[in-house]
């Protein structure tokens, strides 16, 4: 009996690591000598007395990407959540690490995160810089699940400074192109996509009227966008923003009021954005109530931007929409106020 016997192959770890390393010697030339020691690391930024951390996953997203075997984009949505968390709490991600937990490792297939993960490394403007893939055949039920979650070390940046938040100021939306990594668990239980340890890949596959005539894992498994760098293209042209919301987990009611003081909310009107197909879809399909597609899915809004009226002249001309603006609060008020409907297509 040996190890592989037991379930851990130690070749294809070493085999898998030097693929690693190939891959971010590619995107980062000089940084593979980084990959394959204890730890890594980077140069601290000149002037930075402290660090901003951020740690994330990609929840149970990763179990219809695994069972599709779509890994194109889980290494993207992975960076993502950790990633623009840093950046919308005014630091600059510089190095990430991931930690990937496979049931069985199977390094042709499973690369696949790791250049997807890079993907989303280029996009935010940071490095990975090392990690762990662990093979863990006791830990998931089946032989082809796995796990990932990524954690970025970011560097508080004066330039990315907010301006003070004031009534009248325009709220930007960067547009989503479906669920990002968050309501998986409702999503599944909604197409009936197997259980915890079923391979949902049935439904999956056939393409829907309603989404366009793609399917299902097409929809759902589209990688997260990244507007990091769109956002640092308006900043350079002199747009000053005065927050930045990461429209994840609890939605726009749940994360836009973490960037506003108490005394302000903001008025968000649905009818100025399309929402991606698959939310209608969700909703008509699992009779979910619109208070809960509000409180659990982005609904179309990736990143919330809040800017003055001139600065809005500027960011007219990018890819952001404008969705509302903000207003004075009553002490009772919810501080997102969310009005009319969505312009559904």
């Amino acid at each position: 009996m040996n190890y592989r016997t037991a379930g851990v192959d130690i070749d294809a770890g070493e085999l898998f690591a030097r693929m690693i390393k190939e891959r971010v010697e590619k995107a980062w030339p000089g940084a593979g000598k980084e990959i394959g020691g204890f730890a890594g690391g980077g140069a601290i930024p000149v002037g930075a007395r402290r660090i901003i951390g951020s740690s994330d996953g990609t929840g149970t997203k990763a179990i219809l990407a695994a069972a599709m075997g779509m890994f194109d984009g889980l290494g993207q949505d992975a960076v993502a959540m950790s990633a623009v968390d840093s950046y919308v709490s005014g630091a600059r991600p510089l190095y990430l690490l991931d930690v990937l937990d496979v049931a069985h490792l199977d390094p042709k297939l499973h690369i696949k995160i790791i250049e997807s993960i890079i993907r989303g490394c280029l996009l935010s403007g940071c490095r990975l810089i090392g990690g762990e893939t662990a093979e863990l055949p006791g830990m998931f039920k089946s032989g082809w699940m796995v796990n990932l979650n990524t954690s970025v070390i970011a560097f508080p940046d004066a330039d990315l400074a907010f301006a003070p938040v004031r009534p009248g100021q325009l709220v930007y939306g960067w547009p989503s192109y479906g669920p990002a990594s968050n309501g998986f668990s409702l999503i599944r239980r909604v197409f009936n996509l197997g259980g915890d340890y079923e391979k949902p890949s049935k439904n999956l596959r056939p393409p829907w009227p309603e989404l366009g005539g793609i399917s299902l894992a097409d929809a759902l498994l589209r990688p997260t966008p990244i507007w990091i760098g769109k956002i640092e293209a308006q900043r350079k042209r002199g747009v000053k923003f005065s927050g930045h919301a990461h429209i994840t987990g609890g939605g726009l009611p749940g994360n836009v009021p973490r960037i506003l003081p108490e005394s302000f909310k903001v008025i968000i009107k649905r009818d100025r954005w399309a929402r991606p197909p698959i939310f209608p879809l969700i909703q008509k399909q699992g009779q979910v109530p619109a208070g809960d597609m509000d409180r659990t899915f982005n609904q179309g809004i990736m990143v919330v931007s809040i800017v003055d009226q001139n600065d809005g002249l500027e960011i007219n001309n990018s890819e952001a929409i404008l969705i509302g603006e903000v207003a004075a609060r009553e002490s009772d008020e919810p501080q997102v106020e969310l009005q009319g409907n969505y312009r559904d297509e």
